[in-house]
């Protein structure tokens, strides 16, 4: 098990973990990565794959607040030589957490092609897997950034993390049929959670701020609007509100005393 060094709060890694066993959705999972792990681990696109060890059948997501990254066409089709050759370089390597650069093209690590998708602006890399010896196969999780390379600090994170993003990620199904066009940005989404709100109240709150009703709510989560009501009820009393309106005029106000980061619209 890899040690954390002193310079990061031990509170924030048990709340990422703590908060990791309430994710029912997909797009729970994305406000948890933008949340605490945002901050523990800076990344732009997280890509999962499982599906047994020398198989061409798996399953694979996309998990990114960039627009237009998750339906990609182009990217669905070069994920596939990327997980034969990360998988292949994860296993040659030990089986450590690795990290690399995707800048230069001599690199004869990795199928350069992705590069040349959506993923274009991607120059660093981080990765590991969760084995599965039960049914042979690995749960493989790689992590991707425009900026900077991962330092040795980021994959003691990762490899500690990695098992709450596992447990995580299968707790969801693929894709939303429906999810707000856009999610706050990470630091207010820090915010949010640091006023004690749960990854669900955090999603119900970003549906009110797109103007939906409860009823509304309740029809897109498959929950009742009278859940609906409550869970704002208990919203309203976490970020000193009395109403819709007030709520969304304090995540205004949360955004504009932050980072002033834009809100991610989805593609």
């Amino acid at each position: 098990m890899a040690f954390i060094q002193p310079k990061f709060y031990p509170a924030t890694i048990v709340r990422i973990m703590h908060n990791s066993l309430s994710i029912q959705s997909h797009f729970q999972l994305l406000l948890w990565l933008q949340g605490d792990f945002q901050e523990a681990i800076q990344h732009d696109v997280l890509i999962c794959f499982s599906g047994t060890n020398g198989g061409d059948a798996y399953h694979y997501d996309i998990i990114s607040a960039i627009p237009g990254i998750r339906n990609a066409k182009a990217l669905r089709e070069a994920v596939h030589e990327l997980r034969k050759g990360i998988h292949q370089r994860w296993v040659t390597g030990s089986r450590h957490v690795t990290s690399a650069s995707l800048s230069s093209k001599k690199n004869g690590n990795f199928d350069e092609s992705i590069l040349e998708t959506e993923l274009h602006e991607m120059k660093h890399i981080l990765f590991h897997a969760i084995p599965d010896t039960r049914f042979k196969s690995d749960h493989l999780y790689i992590l991707l950034r425009r900026d900077d390379s991962f330092t040795e600090h980021e994959r003691k994170l990762f490899e500690l993390l990695l098992p709450h993003v596992d447990a995580a990620v299968r707790k969801t199904e693929g894709l939303p049929i429906q999810e707000p066009e856009q999610v706050a940005a990470p630091n207010l989404i820090n915010s949010l959670i640091k006023s004690g709100l749960s990854t669900r109240e955090i999603e119900i709150l970003e549906w009110v701020r797109s103007g939906k009703t409860n009823i509304e709510i309740g029809m897109i989560l498959e929950i009742s609007a009278f859940t609906v009501k409550n869970h704002l009820q208990r919203i309203f009393r976490k970020i000193n509100v009395s109403n819709r309106a007030q709520a969304v005029g304090k995540l205004e106000e949360l955004a504009n005393n932050g980072n002033h980061e834009p809100s991610y619209k989805f593609g």
